[in-house]
């Protein structure tokens, strides 16, 4: 076989090259893998055919070969020398220095020391305090086996290069090896467990993780997710399906653009062949009939046109383009370059600021807004969710208890809900036909409920709500709603304020103005407590034979007690109005499909949303087929109402949490956590903690007085820099595992120690500071 480097382009490369970086390729570059190196360095006869004799391929080389397939890019890199068996790896480094420390005054440009297992860590750490060096570079072939392809980590990456890392904050390039690349379990758990040993160990896994098989990509990805200190870079890799899994499993936060400048100038690609992956060279007798069509091109062109097709089909923006190819290089590099070189980093409190001068009320749902967490430091905005983690806008991960505010069941992201998502809206979402979806999803509502013989569709709770109630008008033709418990922000709703302000305070939401309802409204809805039988018929007393609905939760904080919802129902039934159950909250997490199930209830009008879709927007309004049909002659009509992804993500979720059992996993799992909860409550008995809400979404409150809310703003405020998104009300998700709890519930515990030592010391408000919490409506506005 014979390889040659490629020093001139062909027509046919400037057209490839041209389809690969024009309107792609940022103007400013950092190429975070790539070669520098003298010959004179590799051991007897281990020179590659390709390099010249006794020649430095230095700064110059790598800037002519750049400018001649990403033209007019200003580029900038993390160098480090050709890894051969044998090799002088002094000579190489001192070499390697030469070339780097004049540019290192004005420039990101830094370079990786070329070490061995056998080699004087006390060397390498010279090396490092120079301020050229930032980091390691290890490879396989200096590992003491006889077959280097299945050498574990460990064998060419002893401890003391991590240990030297972590403690620079530098760069470990590490190209894993072993059949199954980042799919091998020895790989991964060896990963996993330096990582966290050494987190400030900055490791970047070199070829997507050597995904040069895009299947281990696809399948292995999903290992390192948790792990806050590795990267992958693109090197080499002619395979968009590695790239897209990159940027779907890890976010292009965690991607990063490299060359393999030397790979680069040669004209050849890897492909994934089974299990495996081959590699075919231009100049290699039988590649020469491969391309019947066309020619090999440069291996830098190929993973260019690669990237950007991955870049393309995962509707990356050109912000993240420019994470990809240069701004998560700098971040990675931080510690090292002056802070003027570093991207700003997003900060989420200053954003909401800004936020609330351009939307109003920052944001459409109020349980979203900093306000009702703690406005200092509530990260306020997400770049990526992902199962049990959220990210925000700085890169930095949360084991989340939040939830989505109750909407997420399965977990962020879900796979299973995405791919039913990404083929609808492939195929078309939205057109004058219907979507089939909406059929599916009405036969299986139907076939969980079997008491109703009819659907309709919204795309949130609070419209499902204010449908359910037009069509109990319609249907029994008077006005008035019974009912206990939030049900949105509907004017039927609001109107309870209309007549006495301070109504609604006792169901859930404090503080909630009537303005802009119809005073007109006044007296058709009014409030009554759960499990208060003389409060429900004290409201039916009110409403004086006009009720046409009773609306209210199968259950939230507390089960009913007594027959309450029974003789709720029969009252309701016999006063000729319709019995609606708001399963937005409990749907799906409290039972399945809601709380009326497992309560043995048959309501006239159940409604859905929420957890329903996994967070995406899908709302349903199920009930009997009398009352349902009463409203066809009241027009109620949307037009995205009928969109086809809400539907394809609602039946995807129920699909899942049916197979998956994962009502009855969420309870179990609640089960742990509350009677983890008791354990703290007991054991700080000085903070008053407040436990209520079922299991599996648990509230913690602090009773107080005046200080409660500053410990809420503590609490949150704490757990966040310990890794942990939560507030006072908590949801369990099937994403979660025991040991989410148990972390979280040992992260809680230092935090209410903490909590108790301010509050010993009589400081709690001025630790808390003046923004605080929330504690209703009121304070939002």
């Amino acid at each position: 076989m014979s390889w040659k480097l490629v020093t001139e382009l062909s027509d046919a490369d400037h057209a490839l090259r041209d389809r690969a970086v024009e309107g792609f390729v940022p103007e400013k570059v950092f190429d975070i893998h790539t070669h520098l190196f003298h010959t004179r360095h590799f051991a007897e006869g281990k020179r590659p055919a390709f390099l010249d004799e006794n020649r430095g391929y230095g700064l110059r080389d790598f800037n002519e070969a750049v400018a001649r397939w990403m033209p007019g890019r200003q580029v900038e890199g993390l160098f480090f020398g050709y890894p051969s068996a044998g090799n002088d790896r002094a000579g190489e480094n001192t070499w390697m220095q030469d070339q780097i420390a004049p540019v290192v005054q004005n420039s990101n440009t830094r370079a990786l020391v070329l070490a061995a297992p056998e080699d004087d860590p006390a060397a390498v750490r010279r090396l490092l305090e120079s301020g050229v060096f930032i980091g390691i570079k290890c490879y396989r072939l200096y590992a003491p086996v006889e077959d280097t392809r299945h050498a574990t980590i460990e064998s060419f990456t002893p401890e003391w290069m991590w240990q030297l890392c972590h403690e620079f904050d530098g760069v470990l390039m590490l190209h894993i090896m072993r059949d199954g690349g980042i799919t091998d379990p020895h790989n991964v758990e060896t990963l996993r467990r330096l990582c966290r040993r050494y987190p400030r160990c900055r490791l970047v896994l070199a070829h997507v993780a050597r995904s040069f098989n895009y299947r281990h990509a696809r399948e292995g990805l999903q290992n390192i997710v948790d792990l806050d200190n590795v990267v992958v870079d693109t090197s080499a890799v002619t395979q968009a399906g590695a790239f897209r899994a990159a940027l779907e499993v890890l976010g292009p936060r965690r991607v990063l653009w490299g060359s393999d400048y030397m790979v680069s100038e040669l004209r050849g690609i890897c492909f994934t062949q089974g299990d495996g992956f081959t590699w075919v060279y231009a100049d290699d007798t039988s590649a020469r009939d491969l391309t019947v069509f066309g020619h090999h091109t440069l291996v830098s062109i190929e993973s260019l046109l690669c990237l950007r097709e991955a870049c393309e089909d995962a509707g990356m923006t050109p912000a993240d383009i420019q994470d990809i190819f240069r701004d998560n290089a700098l971040r990675l590099l931080a510690p090292h370059l002056r802070p003027s070189s570093v991207p700003d980093s997003s900060d989420g409190p200053t954003r909401w600021r800004e936020a609330r001068e351009k939307i109003s009320c920052g944001t459409g749902l109020m349980s979203k807004r900093a306000e009702s967490f703690d406005p200092v430091s509530w990260p306020s905005y997400f770049s990526r969710c992902s199962g049990p983690h959220i990210w925000d806008m700085n890169g930095r991960r949360f084991v989340d208890f939040t939830g989505g505010v109750g909407a997420i069941l399965l977990g962020h992201s879900d796979p299973e809900v995405n791919a039913a998502v990404h083929r609808r809206v492939n195929l078309g979402s939205y057109c004058t036909l219907v979507a089939p979806e909406e059929v599916e999803l009405a036969e299986l509502l139907l076939e969980l409920h079997p008491w109703a013989q009819r659907v309709r569709y919204a795309r949130g709770g609070g419209e499902a709500l204010a449908l359910a109630v037009r069509i109990a008008r319609a249907a029994t033709g008077r006005s008035g709603v019974a009912f206990c418990g939030y049900h949105g922000w509907s004017d039927w709703y609001l109107a309870a304020n209309l007549g006495n302000h301070a109504a609604l305070d006792g169901h859930l939401l404090p503080g909630l103005e009537p303005h802009g309802v119809p005073r007109e409204l006044a007296g058709t809805s009014v409030p009554f407590k759960y499990n208060d039988l003389e409060a429900f018929e004290s409201a039916m007393v009110q409403l004086d034979g006009r009720l046409a609905a009773v609306v209210m939760e199968p259950f939230r904080s507390e089960l009913p007690r007594d027959g309450f919802v029974e003789k709720v129902a029969a009252r309701c039934r016999a006063a000729g109005a319709v019995l609606i159950v708001d399963e937005v909250t409990a749907g799906w997490r409290f039972g399945f499909p809601g709380g009326c199930a497992k309560l043995g209830i048959e309501p006239d009008i159940a409604v859905y949303a929420k957890a329903m879709s996994n967070g995406i927007p899908c709302g349903a309004v199920v009930g009997r087929g009398s009352v349902m049909d009463a409203a066809n002659t009241s027009f109620i009509s949307s037009s995205y109402w009928t969109d086809g992804i809400g539907p394809a993500a609602a039946l995807a979720c129920i699909r899942k949490m049916r197979r998956a059992g994962t009502q009855a996993y969420v309870e179990k799992l609640g089960d742990q956590l509350h009677a983890m909860l008791r354990g703290l409550r007991s054991k700080h008995p000085a903070l008053n903690l407040t436990l209520g809400n079922r299991p599996c979404a648990p509230s913690v409150t602090f009773a107080l007085g005046s200080e409660s809310l500053a410990a809420k703003a503590l609490m949150i405020r704490k757990m966040l820099t310990r890794g942990f998104m939560m507030s006072s009300q908590l949801y369990v998700m099937q994403a979660h595992e025991e040991s989410h709890l148990h972390s979280m519930i040992t992260a809680l515990d230092e935090t209410l120690t903490e909590i108790g030592e301010l509050q010993a010391a009589g400081r709690l408000g001025s630790e808390a500071g003046h923004a605080m919490p929330s504690s209703g409506f009121t304070r939002l506005a």
